[in-house]
Order: C-alpha cells, then sequence, then structure tokens
C-alpha cells in the first residue's frame, strides 16, 4: 500500500472485535483513492474492499469487478486480488482486513455468524454487496474523527465504529440468523417473570405458574428471581399488589373488599395487614391522607 494521503483515515493496529463467544481481529483499514498503485496480493484474512465515490475497477481471481459508492466485494483468504490502477480515473474507496477466528466443526452450530462466514470462504473468491453510501460515509467520517483527535475514550467510540461498518457489510451477505442456539440460555429469565406478574398480578398466581410458563422449575425460578432482584418472587408480588392497590384507593370510590379482589387477594384482610405493616396505618387513613393531599394540591395549582 503506498502511503495514505494527508488527512485520510488510516489505521494499521490490530483491534478486537468481541462477538458474542469469539474475537474478530482488525489488522488494518484505510481510506485510498486514484494515487494508490496497487499490486497483485495474498492475503490470509478476509479483506472488503467498499467504493465511496466514482467507479472502483477490481480483480479478484479470474474476474473483473466494477463497483459504484456503495458497492463492495467481501474478498477471500488466499484469493488474489487487486485495485486496478489507471491515474486518469479518479475514484476513492475503503479497505478492511480481518482475521475470523477459527472455530471447530463441533461447535460450529452455535456461531452461526462464523459458520455463515466460513461458508462463504468456501464457496466463492468474492461475495458482492450493497451498503447505503451516506451511511457508511458518515461512519468514516466518525473514524477519522476520533483518530485525528484521540479525546478521551476515542478507541472506545472508533472501535463500536469499525464494528457497525463491518456488521453493515456481514448484513448484506449473508441471510438474517434467528436467535443463536445457546443464546435462549442467555435471555434474562428474571426479567420475564416480573413481566409475566405485571401482566397477571390480579389473578391468583404462584412461582409454580411463572416456572411453568418460563419452562423452568420452580425451585430455579425462585433463585434466579432472588439472585436478580434480591426479593423473594412472592414478597415482589406482594408489594406489587400494595401499590396498585394505593391507586384504586386514590383514584375510585371501590370498596376494600373490591379493591382486594382487584389486586389478586381472596379477601380484604391480607389488605388491611399489608397497610399496617408497610404504610403504619389504615387503609382509611391511608386513603383519607392521600385525598386530601391531592385535593390541596389543586387548590394550590
Amino acid at each position: 500500500m503506498s502511503n495514505p494521503p494527508e488527512n485520510n483515515l488510516y489505521c494499521a493496529w490490530r483491534i478486537k472485535l468481541p462477538f458474542i463467544s469469539y474475537i474478530v481481529d482488525l489488522t488494518y483499514l484505510e481510506v485510498l483513492d486514484e494515487t494508490n498503485i496497487d499490486f497483485t496480493q495474498i492475503h490470509n484474512c478476509f479483506e472488503i474492499y467498499f467504493c465511496l465515490d466514482n467507479q472502483l475497477t477490481m480483480n479478484v481471481g479470474s474476474r473483473k469487478h466494477k463497483l459504484t459508492p456503495g458497492e463492495f466485494l467481501m474478498i477471500m483468504p488466499g484469493t488474489p486480488h487487486n485495485a486496478v490502477y489507471n491515474p486518469s480515473e479518479k475514484h476513492a474507496y475503503f479497505v478492511m482486513m480481518f482475521e475470523w477466528p477459527h472455530i471447530e466443526k463441533d461447535t460450529e452450530q452455535y456461531y452461526p455468524i462464523s459458520s455463515r462466514v466460513r461458508e462463504l470462504a468456501s464457496m466463492s473468491l468474492a461475495v458482492p454487496g450493497f451498503c447505503p453510501i451516506e451511511k457508511i460515509n458518515a461512519l468514516l467520517e466518525k473514524m477519522k474523527t476520533e483518530i485525528l483527535n484521540k479525546d478521551i475514550g476515542w478507541h472506545i467510540l472508533f472501535r463500536g465504529y469499525c464494528f457497525e461498518f463491518l456488521i453493515c457489510c456481514l448484513r448484506e451477505v449473508i441471510e438474517p440468523i434467528s436467535l443463536y442456539p445457546n443464546e435462549t440460555n442467555s435471555i434474562n429469565d428474571a426479567i420475564k417473570i416480573t413481566k409475566y406478574m405485571h401482566k397477571n398480578y390480579n389473578q391468583k398466581i404462584t412461582i409454580q405458574d411463572v416456572a411453568k410458563v418460563a419452562h423452568i422449575s420452580p425451585r430455579h425460578a425462585q433463585r434466579i428471581f432472588t439472585d436478580f432482584f434480591g426479593v423473594s418472587f412472592n414478597k415482589a408480588l406482594t408489594l406489587y399488589r400494595l401499590n396498585h392497590a394505593k391507586n384504586y384507593l386514590i383514584n375510585t370510590d371501590l370498596t376494600i373488599e373490591e379493591i382486594a379482589r382487584c389486586v389478586g387477594l381472596s379477601s380484604s384482610q391480607p389488605l388491611y395487614k399489608l397497610f399496617r405493616e408497610h404504610e403504619h396505618m389504615s387503609i382509611g387513613e391511608y386513603r383519607k391522607k392521600e385525598k386530601d393531599r391531592l385535593r390541596n394540591l389543586k387548590y394550590e395549582y
């Protein structure tokens, strides 16, 4: 590669991009133009040649590709290639080189992106794709700003922009992928339980009901909920019902018995007990106090 034009984007550092369970290494990236005199080269890594302006002609293997802005080639490891040099034709393009980790055959099913990239490498010399040029130009401008200014945290933002560019390109050459088989084990079951509780608090639900919906054992459901929130499921459900009962007391004229049923309690007695325990007053005292407070606020305005 020739020396980069002044103030152009250039980075020869190794940048690690963390996917879910493996690391992809970026080894080089640069914006080049027609002043770059390329030569036929072969690398043991993947490369992306992205056309930014006018037309870029590429020799890849025995084929010639003509790229317009937004079009790119993903060139596979071990493939001879070069950008055709013609000083009379203005053009600009972005080159990114990256190494994809080796994934063992018996575990590839758990890494669908890696598996698809490997499939591309085994089937094609080059895979054509297209990305919105405006989006890519904006990303490259952000990269250039960070690498030139080097403000605090610049390397974190720079890596993020590199990651976004790579993902944009991969999306154009790899079909949509469903949930990772092992990702279902990473879904936050504690949050799923609270969602169920929010939706069904007015019913007579138990940890057994929640566990059945989440397809886990009651013991496991109780453990992960307590570990995540610091309180048991029953305690959380009780407080949730208490707070909903407060809304009914303030905003409706329902009886205590009716409110108890609205929040999933079998009778008014547990509700009376909750107010004594947590509000240190009777339900009637709480209702009068809060309605008086709301009335006074209205008068103030």
